[in-house]
């Protein structure tokens, strides 16, 4: 039934039952049941014959921007890291073959940013997405590599390709990318670790424009960003 939600987005911010029926391959009555529950729980309501995004969900997001353990024990690191560097700063986490950005902290000029809190970002395009996605174990990375990156036209990796860069990354510590989600803008990220048993759970990106990553030499920047996600990851798991 959660599925219903995953239809909604930029281009189709509201849907009938109709319409969902057939995308999700359902019958009408399961269709209709299935939005009125949806409705009954505040995910959707029901607008001029069709439905939309429901009230829930901004309350969800209250609670997780007031709540939510990464956000709590990122802010001020963020803030700090943002003020000192004069770049954006991002966490951002992988679930069900999506990495989205949960919080941002930027500095007081303003960054043009393509992907900014609650986008999904391409699935291996930008520093934190390639952090996200090269710590995935096993089985889960094999498939994110045939779901998302072996039928893309965009991505220019085999198997055995994709195995070593998501490697170097995991060796690394980092990433850094260049244009990747904006021209003109280069980003950093590293993971940040549930201490507790080892897992990555987020990563941490600055993010700006590369003339400012040449003043403020990207070295310096990679070491910054691993030392606050470290710093983060132990306020996490205190």
């Amino acid at each position: 039934m959660l599925k219903v939600l995953d239809l909604f987005g930029p281009e189709a911010q509201k849907l009938d039952a109709d319409f969902i029926a057939q995308e999700m391959d359902l019958s009408r009555a399961t269709a209709y049941r299935y939005v009125k529950e949806l409705c009954d729980a505040g995910l959707l309501w029901r607008l001029d014959g069709s439905y939309a995004l429901g009230p829930r969900l901004i309350e969800l997001d209250c609670m997780m921007r007031q709540n939510d353990p990464l956000i709590l024990a990122g802010h001020e690191p963020m803030q700090a890291l943002s003020e000192k560097t004069g770049l954006a700063v991002f966490i951002s986490v992988y679930y069900d073959g999506r990495v989205i950005n949960t919080h941002v902290e930027q500095p007081t000029k303003t960054i043009n940013l393509a992907f900014g809190r609650g986008r999904p970002l391409p699935i291996f395009k930008g520093a934190q997405s390639k952090v996200l996605v090269s710590h995935q174990k096993g089985r889960r990375l094999k498939r994110i590599f045939e779901e998302h990156i072996e039928s893309d036209t965009t991505y220019d990796f085999s198997w055995k390709d994709f195995l070593q860069v998501t490697k170097r990354i995991r060796q690394d510590g980092y990433c850094q990318t260049h244009d990747e989600l904006n021209l003109g803008l280069t980003g950093i990220a590293a993971p940040i670790n549930n201490v507790a048993n080892d897992e990555v759970v987020a990563s941490l990106a600055a993010a700006g424009n590369t003339r400012d990553f040449e003043l403020l030499r990207s070295e310096v920047v990679v070491e910054l960003v691993i030392e606050y996600a470290r710093l983060i990851s132990e306020k996490l798991n205190p």
